[in-house]
């Protein structure tokens, strides 16, 4: 099958139930934070764009967690 724009449309894609190719989408990318339950059984969380921008921001800033009291001598 092929997208109204021309572009052959995966077959993937097609199960999924799309009807046009990633490029004519309106359909916004998923995007996702990670969960972590102890260090070895860690899962991702399925969230929108903003939500994942902004914990990944917060989780990036400086002085976060234990070490950030923690000066050289």
């Amino acid at each position: 099958m092929k997208c109204k724009c021309g572009t052959g449309i995966p077959q993937g894609r097609l199960d999924l139930g799309y009807k046009s190719c990633i490029g004519c989408s309106s359909t916004e990318r998923y995007h996702c934070i990670p969960i972590t339950n102890h260090k070895t059984g860690n899962t991702i969380q399925i969230v929108p764009k903003e939500v994942a921008e902004n914990i990944n921001r917060l989780a990036n800033r400086k002085g976060y967690g234990v070490m950030s009291g923690m000066k050289n001598s």
